[in-house]
């Protein structure tokens, strides 16, 4: 066998692992989780350029790599946006050896184009651009990757028709975990706070309390723009038993409080904030919020986090309705609020239910 088809069938193997991974990014929901995925899927996709000799594919590609750590480590989309096209027009200009080397630039430029316009936009850039890559992985033979081509020209089309909400049945919500802060989701909860509860913590503290504990911040969007967020807080006994007992909702915490979340060991929670745009205070929101703070309490048991109480400070209407709507008990009413628990055997009992 010579070495030539060796490396034509590795990089068609490389080629499928990152269609799988692509397929497998679909589903996946924690933020950051997706962005390891992502970066897999450029990973792959430029070891197979390398391999089938694809110059221009496998520079888009690397490209695409760094562009896609840069979206999600910073919030200077538009700068990152600008940059990128410059890089495609020099990748093209110094790849261009056959006719349809300019093709992934093309493509690689109408899709970052699309990314940064309305879902519609971006559907209809998506499948001009895969049209053009399709092209391109026929000619350069990288027939995994002209499949992968395919399939997404055909999801697009069917979703430009179709509608998206209607074709997968789903809610436009999600919540969303997010480990990195950036100072324009910052600016975005200091709005909303300042907003709803008629005060908030500084932009410094709030950074430094999400610094403390990174596996605390959830974000509630709406057709990928912020609406709301759901802040749960690891704390321990002392400070939890404290919480019970308190008059008024405090306007800050000891952040000396908040530890990390660690296995096997006994772990308390405390819902500091729920808080969503008023008009998005509806039951379906409620239900979204409900079965995240679920999926929370399971993940976190499978994950060897034992929690043996969660309290939920409420300052609004809206706070109430979740934490009624899920079972809490409201154990107390005090100043400015409610002070509600879901203690060790309601989440022994929950988690009978959920495993």
């Amino acid at each position: 066998m010579q070495m030539s088809y060796i490396i034509f069938i590795i990089a068609q193997i490389l080629g499928l692992i990152s269609w799988l991974l692509l397929l497998y990014s679909y589903t996946e929901e924690n933020i950051d989780n997706l962005l390891y995925v992502q970066i897999l899927v450029c990973v792959f996709d430029v070891l197979s350029y390398l391999l089938l000799g694809a110059d221009s594919g496998f520079l888009i590609c690397l490209v695409e790599l760094v562009k896609t750590i840069l979206y999600y480590k910073t919030d200077k989309d538009k700068l990152i946006f600008q940059v990128s096209l410059i890089i495609y027009i020099i990748i093209g200009l110094l790849t261009i050896k056959a006719w349809y080397a300019c093709l992934p630039v093309l493509g690689s430029m109408i899709d970052s184009f699309g990314v940064s316009k309305d879902s519609k936009t971006a559907n209809i850039c998506s499948i001009f651009s895969n049209t053009l890559w399709t092209i391109y992985d026929i000619l350069i033979l990288s027939y995994i990757g002209a499949f992968n081509d395919i399939v997404v020209v055909i999801c697009n089309i069917i979703v430009l028709f179709i509608g998206y909400k209607r074709l997968m049945h789903i809610s436009k919500f999600r919540i969303l975990k997010y480990n990195y802060l950036s100072r324009k989701m910052i600016d975005e909860i200091y709005k909303l706070d300042l907003k709803n509860f008629n005060k908030t913590w500084s932009k410094d503290y709030q950074l430094s309390i999400y610094k403390k504990n990174k596996d605390s911040l959830f974000i509630i969007e709406y057709q990928n723009n912020f609406m709301g967020y759901i802040n749960y807080l690891n704390i321990d006994e002392l400070e939890y038993e404290k919480l019970k007992r308190i008059r008024k909702i405090p306007d800050k915490l000891d952040i000396n409080d908040i530890i990390e979340f660690k296995s096997n060991r006994k772990t308390y929670i405390l819902i500091e904030s729920i808080n969503v745009k008023k008009e998005y205070e509806k039951n379906e929101i409620i239900d979204l919020i409900v079965n995240k703070i679920r999926y929370f309490i399971k993940n976190k048991y499978r994950k060897r986090v034992y929690i043996h109480g969660i309290i939920g400070l409420a300052l609004t209407n809206f706070e109430k309705s979740v934490y009624e709507s899920f079972g809490f008990n409201k154990i107390k009413e005090i100043e400015n609020g409610c002070i509600y628990e879901l203690d060790d055997k309601m989440i022994n009992n929950l988690l009978k239910l959920i495993l």
